[in-house]
């Protein structure tokens, strides 16, 4: 795996920042990468350091009562996390495993802190980040308690694939939903459940699914199903 200079300085928490700013982050962040999934990166970890996800998938855990563990938040190339600490100045309460190969940059809450004082887009960039990441999950959470399946289902196919900046008019968007588990569990169903409304949407014709990735064949179908949804609390969040 790698990523050149040009194409990390694209992603959105680099976008329109100085180039004495871009080099600087480049020049004082620190690469990792992890060559499989299930490697794990502690609260330790993630409490003294920004990290920004260069490249794979990654997925964040809380441990509950009862020797538990929550799903908080799942992460593709681009995402950054824990920014809470460095916000805060507190310790993270999750920590970080990874569901792929995966390639990482971070850097020390201070020096990131000096970094965002010297170029304010820097602080921008990551204010804005944060609010995507909110409405998101706040999204997720609606749909985790909404009881039309389909609808469900369709809305979240949806919001997928405007957040990869697809159009409905162009040739079959492909969304990447594996480990289905993950996504059944985020969505607040079983992963049978899951399976089986991909299956019915692929018998329809409205999309295909292979392994976990799904092409969008009938968005304006997609559409239609999710404006179903029997809540209607869930519609207003297809455009995230």
């Amino acid at each position: 795996m790698g990523n050149t200079s040009h194409e990390i300085s694209a992603l959105p928490l680099l976008k329109e920042l100085k180039s004495s700013t871009i080099s600087a982050l480049l020049e004082r962040g620190r690469r990792s990468s992890f060559a499989h999934k299930g490697m794990i990166l502690s609260r330790e970890d993630l409490s003294s350091r920004l990290y920004l996800l260069l490249e794979g998938k990654m997925k964040m855990m809380r441990p509950t009562i009862g020797d538990e563990e929550s799903l908080q938040q799942r992460l593709t190339s681009g995402d950054i996390f824990c920014s809470a600490a460095l916000a805060s100045g507190r310790g993270c309460c999750s920590y970080a495993e990874s569901l792929s190969q995966v390639q990482l940059l971070s850097w020390p809450h201070r020096q990131f802190r000096q970094l965002m004082e010297n170029d304010p887009q820097l602080h921008s960039n990551l204010i804005q980040l944060l609010a995507n990441q909110i409405e998101e999950e706040r999204s997720k959470r609606c749909l985790a308690q909404c009881v039309n399946v389909r609808a469900k289902v369709a809305t979240h196919l949806l919001a997928m694939m405007n957040k990869h900046a697809r159009l409905a008019s162009s040739a079959t968007p492909q969304i990447d939903l594996r480990p289905i588990s993950l996504t059944a569990q985020e969505l607040g169903m079983a992963r049978e459940t899951m399976s089986r409304t991909l299956s019915k949407f692929e018998q329809a014709a409205t999309i295909t699914c292979q392994r976990g990735l799904i092409s969008i064949q009938d968005a304006q179908q997609l559409q239609t199903i999710a404006a179903g949804l029997d809540c209607g609390c869930c519609q207003q969040h297809i455009h995230l």
